[in-house]
């Protein structure tokens, strides 16, 4: 804010349910905010400048549902870039996010949503959303899949959407899945590493050593976010806030995708596709107890 003077008295234990009003005056700007102890003061302000910080997103993971967390980890990175076109404009977003703008509006991959509500309303479905998910299928070299969205495009059916959401997880998806989260890690990698302030992130970086120390401890070969050993892969997901560090009972926290894979390569993710010899689970990292 530019040459900004308050009017009125800030009550700083008064942090919930505050509202504002933001009002245009010939000489500038006014914020109103009303404090939920029904104080009230004002902002007054020539000009607000507008700063953009954009952090990589690829590398959060919310386990707030069980089955299938490595595509539900996938909607909710989708969604995430979704919004930032919405609210943020074309120009927030590179020519890679862009490319996936739709994905989250294909009805059978948005089924996978992390969080319990319903997100057909925010993210309605839609023909572009087909088509994105049938030119990733056709790049992915998932012919059959390709084939079954050319039918629903044309026979939309509710019944098939949930047909078509089963389907992802079938082993013969894994190739489609792990294009797609190659292409949204692309564009992520974009943006700089999400940083907080100093005391947060040293207690971050030290969660994320010992998380990589316990991992090679243990004879699996990689680095930080993605191991391997024999027929077992591990990535590493952060939980992190939507914002700032600013609750006092937050906690830093990591979790394990814990992926097995008796015949043939198992790669990142691979145990959570439904298969004879695939095994799969989630667990947070505490130290020795985290493999147990």
């Amino acid at each position: 804010m530019e040459k900004c003077h308050m009017t009125g008295e800030y009550q700083p234990e008064e942090t919930e349910n505050t509202s504002a009003e933001l009002i245009t005056e010939e000489t500038g700007y006014a914020l109103i905010v009303r404090q939920a102890s029904g104080n009230v003061f004002t902002l007054w302000f020539a000009n607000l400048r507008w700063k953009e910080h954009f952090y990589q997103y690829h590398g959060i993971g919310h386990f707030w549902r069980k089955g299938q967390e490595q595509w539900r980890q996938l909607v909710y990175m989708a969604g995430t870039l979704h919004d930032k076109c919405v609210y943020l404009g074309d120009e927030a977003c590179s020519e890679k996010e862009k490319a996936l703008f739709h994905l989250i509006e294909f009805g059978p991959f948005r089924k996978w949503s992390p969080i319990q509500e319903d997100l057909e309303e925010k993210y309605p479905p839609t023909y572009e959303g087909i088509d994105c998910m049938r030119q990733l299928a056709r790049e992915a070299g998932d012919w059959k899949y390709e084939r079954l969205l050319c039918v629903y495009k044309k026979f939309p059916f509710r019944w098939l959407e949930t047909w078509l959401s089963r389907r992802l997880e079938k082993p013969s998806r894994e190739a489609l899945y792990q294009l797609i989260y190659e292409k949204i890690r692309a564009a992520s990698c974009e943006y700089p590493v999400r940083r907080y302030q100093e005391e947060e992130q040293y207690r971050i970086d030290v969660c994320r050593q010992e998380a990589d120390t316990f991992l090679r401890g243990k004879g699996f070969q990689g680095t930080y976010p993605e191991y391997y050993k024999e027929s077992m892969w591990i990535q590493a997901a952060e939980e992190q806030p939507f914002t700032i560090l600013e609750s006092s009972d937050y906690v830093f926290r990591i979790y394990f995708m814990i992926s097995e894979r008796k015949k043939g390569r198992c790669g990142r993710n691979s145990g959570f596709f439904h298969g004879r010899g695939r095994r799969s689970r989630v667990a947070e990292f505490k130290g020795n107890e985290s493999l147990s």
